[in-house]
């Protein structure tokens, strides 16, 4: 599964030195902001077809260059790439009072993996050592598959793991969320914006909710053309950082434009405890019920078969008394503060939607995919002793 499907009827083929838009390496070098407030980090896994030969990050880079020449924008915008036959860098995308832009290099990575999280850390560490700003956020640009394994869903063998994050060479290389997690633990950001396929499911939500206060991904795929990051640079570099606003410029790039489709959440991970206490109390005792329960009737958005994927609120629904599933409502009202969908989504039906993705235990009847799911500490907190 890819991290977002590829939908451009049209590609023009450009060998990318860096990138072929403004953005400049010559001479004069511009000095980033003395006083940025913030910093945003994209974390660019294109090591994939998203690179070689549909070109996403070459595109989506030189949009984050022209947001920064015609813009407005107080803060540091650095990018982590990873491209075919070179060592990753860290880079960072400047301006002058000219509109021009120009990306300098920062640090060399050699002999690195961006799937690593030796590397990842090693990242995170060096982006605070350069930019000293108050605040941080980060984009995470690859493919993706929530907490699944990345293209073959289920593992034949228990020596190999589910994976989730990236797609990277021609070994596919992935990473695992809890280690996702565990490396960003030591750096809180404000945000994590996933510009991945099927980030949007409450276990991923819940396995970060100690290392970021928002996260904005899509409980579906995402397009191949990725955030429009041209429109969202100046929310993301905002005083007061305006998430539904960012939300609602992918929406109106997938949802509300004529044949687009898409979805698209706001996650606030301060209320995340809260909704798994209401979850845990409704799967309580009801062993037998989610055994047997009947996912086709369920929302689904995922083109898994069977289905990993289903509204979170719909599936509760099937187990909730009416007390419960008015806490379900109430909670998940400050859980998801913004969302939106198209009616359908690549031959799915969208008829509920709550923002948030889950997996049903036990459906896959998988041994290798449930028993990693049984180690996400979405799992533990909700379920477990529950159905044991």
């Amino acid at each position: 599964m890819a991290k977002r499907l590829i939908y451009i009827i049209e590609i023009i083929f450009v060998t990318m030195g860096l990138i072929a838009c403004d953005c400049r390496k010559d001479e004069p070098r511009f000095e980033p902001s003395e006083n940025a407030r913030h910093t945003a980090l994209v974390y660019m896994m294109a090591e994939s077809n998203l690179s070689v030969p549909y070109g996403f990050d070459k595109s989506n880079i030189e949009e984050m260059c022209r947001a920064f020449a015609d813009k407005e924008i107080n803060g540091r915008l650095m990018l982590f790439l990873s491209q075919y036959n070179s060592s990753p860098c860290l880079l960072e995308i400047l301006s002058n009072d000219k509109r021009e832009s120009y990306i300098d290099t920062l640090r060399v990575y050699e002999g690195c993996l961006s799937t690593d999280t030796a590397t990842l850390s090693r990242v995170m560490r060096d982006v605070r050592e350069i930019s000293n700003t108050p605040s941080y956020g980060l984009i995470v640009w690859t493919h993706a598959n929530g907490w699944l394994p990345q293209y073959r869903f289920y593992k034949s063998s228990r020596r190999e793991l589910p994976q989730s994050i990236g797609c990277e060479g021609k070994e596919k290389r992935t990473m695992d969320i809890d280690l996702f997690a565990r490396a960003l633990q030591p750096y809180h950001h404000d945000y994590i914006i996933f510009d991945a396929c099927l980030m949007g499911c409450v276990e991923v939500m819940y396995e970060l909710r100690h290392v970021c206060d928002h996260i904005i991904a899509t409980p579906t795929e995402t397009m191949g053309a990725g955030f429009p990051y041209y429109d969202i640079m100046p929310h993301i570099f905002a005083d007061t950082i305006d998430y539904k606003k960012i939300c609602m410029k992918y929406a109106d790039m997938y949802i509300n434009a004529m044949g687009c489709e898409g979805t698209i959440a706001h996650i606030e991970t301060g209320h995340i405890e809260e909704l798994a206490d209401v979850c845990r109390r409704i799967v309580a005792g009801r062993e037998e019920e989610i055994a047997h329960i009947d996912s086709r009737m369920l929302q689904f958005y995922d083109r898994i078969y069977p289905h990993v994927y289903f509204d979170l609120k719909h599936y509760m629904q099937q187990l909730a008394d009416e007390e419960q599933y008015a806490d379900l409502e109430h909670v998940l009202d400050k859980v998801v503060t913004y969302k939106a969908a198209s009616r359908g989504f690549l031959g799915i039906t969208i008829d509920y939607y709550s923002g948030l993705s889950s997996y049903i235990p036990g459906l896959t009847q998988d041994a290798v995919v449930e028993e990693y799911y049984r180690t996400l500490q979405w799992y533990k907190r909700v379920y477990e002793n529950e159905m044991e």
